[in-house]
């Protein structure tokens, strides 16, 4: 392994290291100690929470870097070879949220998912529609990203591939409005300030779009 690419990896993990942190540590305080679920629900319920989220902040800054570097190339130019080594690792953590989720999928962990006899009800079914598509398209983007497929595509397929990242990042949007949404505008869910895992996703797919939008506008105005 090179110098550069095990430095990457170096600090790619050290990144990784603190947002997973933050993320476990946010949601273990907003949910087992200010809304007092068990702590028996820490294990898979509060991490998986911890996991989701850290996996759309992981995926997002590998999209986001671009356009900083874009705005402000002297900070950020230099760490845009980073953005593959976050998105590698945040899809991982994103495979780890789908296994998770799919161990807890059942009415006793997210009743609002289901009606009466153990189907899911509208939310449920469109929220995991959204998840799925984002999720075989980052695993196309995964895949396409080790170099072996690489070599082997035309750069511009290798670029609509990856472009398709904007797309499976607003089926994420829709994946965690549709999940979240009604408990966003509810009192109880801002104690604290704390806001709920599903809106800080939310927002922060916002804030990555809003920057991809930007670049485009500036870039077709020169």
């Amino acid at each position: 392994m090179s110098e550069s690419k095990s430095v990457g990896w170096g600090k790619t993990s050290a990144i990784v290291f603190i947002i997973v942190g933050l993320c476990l540590s946010y949601a273990i305080l907003r949910y087992n100690i200010v809304r007092s679920v068990p702590l028996d629900n820490l294990p898979l319920y509060i991490t998986n929470k911890a996991v989701a989220l850290a996996a759309t902040i992981l995926i997002g800054l590998s999209f986001l870097l671009g356009p900083l570097a874009r705005f402000w190339p002297k900070q950020f130019e230099e760490h845009l070879y980073l953005r593959k080594h976050l998105g590698v690792i945040g899809f991982g953590i994103a495979a780890l949220h789908a296994i998770m989720s799919l161990v807890l999928l059942n009415p006793g962990y997210y009743s609002r998912f289901y009606v009466q006899g153990g189907k899911f009800n509208l939310t449920g079914e469109s929220s995991m529609l959204f998840g799925i598509l984002a999720f075989v398209i980052f695993a196309a983007i995964s895949i396409t990203s080790l170099p072996p497929i690489e070599k082997h595509m035309h750069p511009d397929q290798w670029k609509l591939v990856q472009r398709m990242g904007y797309l499976a990042y607003v089926f994420v949007l829709f994946h965690v409005a549709i999940m979240g949404f009604q408990g966003w505008f509810r009192s109880e869910s801002w104690q604290y300030g704390m806001v709920s895992i599903s809106l800080i996703s939310a927002l922060f797919i916002v804030l990555v779009l809003l920057m991809r939008v930007l670049v485009i506008g500036f870039s077709s105005k020169k």
